[in-house]
């Protein structure tokens, strides 16, 4: 049946044959088309409705950190009253309240906040404006105010308190340098935030607050209940801290939803966001859309219909006359050229038939031709081969790698002048051995090449090993050896032939390679050490403090928690050295003026020079090239240097400093009288004197060396004289 229904299909007129493929594909590729624009069209909708939602759910985190910079912003200015910090200083609560309260009303009427909290050490509520009858607990719990309190620097962020989630800034209060205790402001988080942000952008907000790892709560919307798609059917337990999109979900097909986490200031997810879109205009416009394009679908096969029909008519016509003509040619009843047609295809066709008579009849006198110089032919064929052999031979000869042939009976058939330079032993010796190649390049014994060559044997892809290779001197070179066997007719292994590689230079990179990599780790675990011993010296250094405070009565007492609080201050000038000198960054090469660098440093050494009667004198060279280089992390190596010079230099002394330009560097010259210091401080130049003295102890001194030495320059620190000199080399590169 089915063969029967083949040859049907194979019988029917070439115009059918046209007809059917044609109008099946037009009805397929119209219908295809429909298909993917209207699939194309509504995947680029949703991707733009994603940004979308993405870009709100950006705005929305913009607003909150925007409501912290406000936060942070006010308790900054409030901090630096002067009122205030003496009232915090005194411990005059019920001062304190009644200069803060009517600031505190003024700013929830102006700006909305919600609190005005005031704490002091070592972490204790001191004075809530808003709530004045609760205070006195500790509120260790609060990161950001313990942080604020340990740094002296302000903090803000999303963060629980007493009354619950709010935007809050956080700044320390000082007076006369000393810490008095922190201000916090803060800004209320619910429904109002989230209606201010729908009047403005547009979207629905909700926010659902976190009970339990699993468990959210609404906290404020500004959606109408039951009309929404909710918390629960948008997200399972597994992915509440994940952002979210939803395009038009079951049962609401004209709603656009993201749901994100909102953390707090320590990171952590304390609540989740919605943001609702409507988009039933987009599914609107999308229905129209696909009812214009089946409409000009069903036209467009219609009209391939009748043109089909059209082309197959006038196409069959002119190729049943070609046939013919190919027909009388195949069976050699033509010797006449075929009426030359149009120029389309079917008059190329029939272009090509009479080429092809032409062809014909030139090849059948060729055919006697290369029967007649055969002979010749395969003389002159001989001749090449032997020449390419010659050219062959030349070729490995001379080829940087080793080659060889190895016989099955481990003897050497032939061996490249390479690998034998590279061995250093005598051609007739490595020819004579049989056992050369098995005990210098293998390095095993009999029993051990037996069972290689049984390998070989049985193996038609042979082998790739890496292999070290003592030659005639004690040198070691490593070899990447690839063999392959060959075989006779019966099937037994005649040789194998191989080709050498020298990797031993590249076995050397990979080694350099891994120490490097083994360097770059030490300093990730120097850094992460030093960061994990910063927060344990602030905390030691604090009670420290506090210690010799208490103990003002007592002086033997009191000099003990002295040295240990000079001691931690020791130990952190040397984790802010540390961490200096390990910390990576990057370079950002720019054209630099290596004097403006110098001056600008000068600059800001000019009342420390002064001040300690030192005589500058400089010669600058104008003519010198600029350089490629980061101009901050320059400016910042050459300052760190100078300060430390001025500082070390006794007083009175003369500082000489220059410029100059040579081949390819640039090189600046610092020179000053070294009376008092030993060769040992030359040695460790670049090492951070820890005096005890904040304003003496330079922590970026080893990052100024780095910085020299990233942008390829050196610098050398030696004695001539009396003088102590330092050279610091950087090299001209050109921009391109």
């Amino acid at each position: 049946m089915l063969s029967d229904f083949i040859n049907r299909v194979q019988g029917i007129s070439l115009k059918w044959k046209l007809l059917i493929p044609f109008l099946f594909f037009s009805f397929a590729g119209t219908t295809s088309l429909v298909y993917i624009g209207l699939s194309s069209q509504q995947e680029i909708i949703k991707e733009e409705e994603k940004k979308e939602l993405f870009h709100f759910f950006d705005l929305f985190l913009a607003s909150v950190r925007q409501k912290g910079d406000q936060a942070l912003s006010m308790a900054t200015i409030i901090a630096e009253n002067p009122m205030i910090k003496r009232l915090l200083l005194e411990r005059n609560r019920k001062g304190l309240l009644n200069y803060a309260e009517p600031l505190f009303k003024e700013l929830k009427n102006d700006f909305g906040i919600r609190q005005l909290h005031f704490h002091i050490l070592p972490g204790k509520s001191y004075l809530r404006v808003h709530q004045p009858d609760q205070w006195g607990e500790m509120i260790a719990y609060r990161t950001s105010i313990m942080d604020a309190l340990k740094s002296g620097k302000g903090v803000k962020g999303l963060e629980w308190g007493l009354t619950g989630l709010s935007i809050r800034g956080v700044v320390p209060v000082f007076r006369n340098n000393k810490l008095a205790g922190s201000l916090e402001i803060g800004y209320p988080f619910g429904r109002s935030f989230l209606q201010n942000l729908k009047e403005h952008w547009g979207p629905g907000f909700a926010v659902y607050e976190k009970k339990s790892p699993d468990t959210y709560a609404l906290l404020a919307s500004t959606n109408d209940p039951g009309k929404t798609f909710s918390l629960t059917e948008s997200r399972s337990p597994g992915s509440m801290e994940q952002i979210r999109i939803f395009i038009a979900p079951p049962r609401f097909p004209n709603v656009a939803l993201l749901t994100g986490p909102l953390r707090d200031y320590r990171g952590d997810v304390v609540a989740l966001v919605e943001i609702e879109v409507n988009r039933s205009a987009i599914t609107d416009r999308l229905s129209r859309t696909r009812t214009l394009m089946i409409v000009v679908g069903l036209v467009g096969i219609s009209v391939s219909f009748f043109l089909v029909w059209i082309v197959a008519v006038l196409f069959i016509r002119p190729i049943k006359e070609i046939v013919a003509g190919a027909q009388e040619i195949a069976q050699g009843k033509r010797e006449t050229r075929l009426k030359p047609g149009p120029n389309d295809e079917i008059g190329v066709l029939g272009h090509a038939l009479n080429t092809m008579l032409n062809s014909l009849k030139e090849r059948r006198l060729q055919i006697e031709e290369h029967a007649r110089t055969l002979e010749i032919r395969v003389q002159e064929r001989t001749a090449d081969l032997v020449t390419s052999e010659e050219k062959y031979r030349t070729l490995v000869d001379n080829l940087p790698l080793g080659v060889y042939r190895i016989l099955s009976d481990g003897t050497i058939e032939f061996i490249n002048p390479y690998l034998i330079n590279t061995l250093g032993f005598d051609l007739n010796h490595m020819l004579g051995n049989r056992f050369f190649w098995q005990k210098k390049v293998w390095g095993c014994d009999r029993a051990e090449s037996e069972a290689i060559m049984d390998v070989l044997k049985k193996d038609t892809e042979g082998f790739l090993e890496e292999r070290v290779v003592e030659d005639k001197q004690g040198r070691k070179h490593v070899f990447m050896d690839r063999a392959i066997p060959f075989w006779d007719e019966s099937g037994d292994l005649r040789w194998f032939e191989g080709i050498m590689v020298d990797i031993t230079e590249l076995k050397r990179l990979q080694e350099k390679a891994l120490r490097t990599e083994e360097v770059r780790l030490l300093g990730e675990i120097s850094a992460r050490f030093a960061h994990e011993m910063r927060n344990p010296l602030a905390t030691v250094g604090g009670f420290a403090h506090r210690l010799q405070d208490s103990l003002s009565g007592n002086e033997r007492q009191e000099m003990f928690a002295k040295i240990i609080v000079d001691e931690v201050a020791r130990l952190e000038d040397i984790l802010k050295s540390i961490l200096s000198s390990i910390k990576p960054f990057s370079l950002n090469m720019v054209t630099v003026d290596i004097n403006e660098i110098i001056l600008s440093s000068l600059g800001e050494e000019k009342d420390r020079m002064a001040q300690k009667k030192i005589e500058l004198e400089t010669a600058l060279s104008p003519s010198i090239p600029n350089i490629q280089g980061d101009g901050t992390f320059l400016k910042r190596a050459f300052g760190c240097i100078l300060k430390n010079e001025v500082i070390n230099m006794p007083e009175g002394e003369k500082l000489f400093l220059s410029t100059a330009g040579e081949v390819d560097h640039v090189v600046t010259t610092i020179r000053h009288d070294a009376k008092g210091l030993a060769n040992e401080d030359l040695s460790q130049f670049f090492y951070p004197r820890f005096t005890g003295k904040a304003d003496t102890t330079i922590h970026d001194l080893p990052l100024a060396r780095v910085v020299i030495h990233r942008h390829g320059g050196k610098v050398d620190v030696f004695r001539e004289g009396e003088d102590v000199v330092l050279r610091i080399e950087l090299p001209i590169v050109s921009p391109g």
